[in-house]
């Protein structure tokens, strides 16, 4: 096979054959004979730097008991975890020995786009090198942001294939001394379609097509945590294209994290929605002593969109001594740092962005436009905040990300939302999803362009991996006020 390596060590991905019914179960007896959960390798920053190599290469995967081959980081099909704290520098060497293109982007992140930062627009040649710098401001928010391939055309090959990590702003949880010490659980969540046991050739992913859901590279591993105890998970999904529509059985997600930014108050879900590329910090409780599952529900994201199915990702076990004193669940929210409702503040401009597609589903355009990197669509005068109408003209779900800096949700359909804080990523409704909203479904965003950091060029999206690589995309142009072009 070509560029065919092993992985020397790492997280082994062998699946006992016995199963368990997903049904929860009060008998403490019932314990499935399956793997435990284990959380990504992290790698912490030392004296403010992380200085890492990173080698693209073909290599040998093995999920559910089935093998197959893919590009990924150092051979592995679960990347590190990379952990800085605010004023860090990351200096990371990405050498390309595989026969695409590829390059980084550091999702979610609040850095300069410019080259050698968070450029998307670096092209790393086959057998070529690039070597990133990318200074984390003193002020940089805290919490779970990710790094992922961005070249245009192959994102959803490559970010499927393995090519996805977290990079995590050390600091989200010190508003909260009753937090102090709890364990952390890190859950990247992504699927891998394995074909005639091979992974799919190129054009061959197909989102509805069968699939492996996967924890950490694992399936459905457990999860032990004791009664009373509170855990705080991390949920990413940084997979290729689909939605999880996640549900813990016989338990609440307390989010206090969204995207990489600490939630105004604590939010909480019996159902927790993360399109693609949304990540969610969330306190776990355990409950009564018994055997709990976390599912990815079937989710059907339109008419013109695809449908697939869902799966037990994880079997959490409540077992063990309970906690004497439990910690006091929701957090009371004024115990959360203030953070200013951008929706209630002036704007320098209102846009309307529009999503949509061919009737075949091949195309997608982002105002009638397919993306061009060599065209700027939006110049963007860095001071002020600008509100967004971005609607979607389609029959199928649109996940909008923006690089470089964060939104608040102030509308969706004409349902004005209660302010939580901000995020980098949202589901955008397909036309004619709500019966009760005419016209093309909508999201109206408040988007913060104060920081002087994002100067230069960079994108914004749908992140569904189909959908970016086949034309939903279209630059921005950040430029200090008396330094910006006419806008095309």
């Amino acid at each position: 096979m070509r560029g065919l390596s092993r992985i020397a060590a790492g997280i082994s991905l062998l699946v006992l054959v016995s199963v368990l019914s997903a049904g929860g179960c009060s008998d403490n007896k019932k314990k499935p004979d399956r793997e435990e959960f284990v959380n990504p390798v992290v790698i912490h920053s030392r004296d403010g730097v992380i200085d890492e190599v990173f080698d693209v290469i073909f290599s040998e995967h093995e999920v559910n008991g089935r093998s197959f081959v893919s590009a990924a980081y150092n051979g592995t099909f679960v990347p590190p975890v990379l952990s800085v704290k605010r004023g860090d520098t990351i200096h990371l060497r990405v050498n390309n020995s595989i026969d695409q293109m590829t390059n980084m982007h550091y999702h979610g992140m609040n850095i300069s786009p410019l080259s050698p930062s968070d450029d998307i627009f670096i092209m790393i040649t086959p057998s070529s090198s690039f070597d990133y710098t990318v200074n984390i401001p003193e002020d940089h928010p805290e919490g779970m942001f990710y790094y992922h391939p961005h070249l245009y055309g192959l994102t959803e090959e490559q970010i499927m294939g393995g090519m996805s990590g977290g990079l995590l702003v050390e600091g989200v949880l010190e508003p909260f001394p009753q937090l102090e010490g709890i364990k952390r659980q890190i859950m990247y969540l992504k699927d891998v379609q394995i074909q005639n046991g091979e992974f799919p050739p190129p054009g061959g992913i197909d989102p509805s097509a069968p699939t492996n859901f996967t924890v950490n590279g694992q399936t459905n591993p457990v999860l032990r945590i004791r009664p009373g105890e509170t855990q705080f998970w991390t949920l990413m999904n940084i997979g290729a294209d689909l939605y999880y529509d996640l549900e813990l059985e016989g338990h609440k997600f307390y989010e206090i994290e969204r995207d990489g930014n600490r939630r105004s108050r604590t939010v909480e879900y019996e159902e927790l929605l993360l399109p693609t590329s949304s990540r969610a910090g969330v306190l776990v409780q355990g409950g009564a002593p018994g055997v709990y599952t976390l599912r990815a529900k079937k989710f059907n994201t339109g008419p013109q969109g695809d449908n697939y199915g869902g799966a037990t990702l994880l079997t959490m076990i409540v077992e063990g001594d309970p906690v004497l004193d439990p910690v006091e669940l929701p957090i009371p929210e004024a115990e959360f740092p203030v953070v200013g409702n951008l929706c209630e503040m002036p704007v320098q401009r209102e846009r309307d962005i529009v999503f949509s597609e061919t009737a075949d589903g091949d195309t997608f355009f982002i105002n009638g436009k397919e993306f061009d990197p060599s065209r700027v669509d939006t110049v963007v005068e860095i001071g002020g905040l600008e509100r967004w109408r971005v609607q979607n003209t389609s029959g199928e779900l649109h996940v909008f990300h923006i690089h470089l800096t964060d939104f608040q949700v102030c509308e969706i359909n004409g349902v004005p939302q209660p302010f939580v804080g901000s995020q980098d990523t949202i589901n955008i409704p397909y036309e004619g999803q709500d019966p009760d909203f005419e016209g093309p479904g909508e999201a109206i965003i408040v988007i913060d362009f104060r920081n002087p950091i994002i100067e230069g060029k960079a994108v914004y999206h749908c992140h569904i991996g189909e959908h970016e690589d086949n034309g939903m995309m279209a630059v921005f142009q950040a430029c200090l006020p008396g330094t910006c072009p006419p806008e095309e």
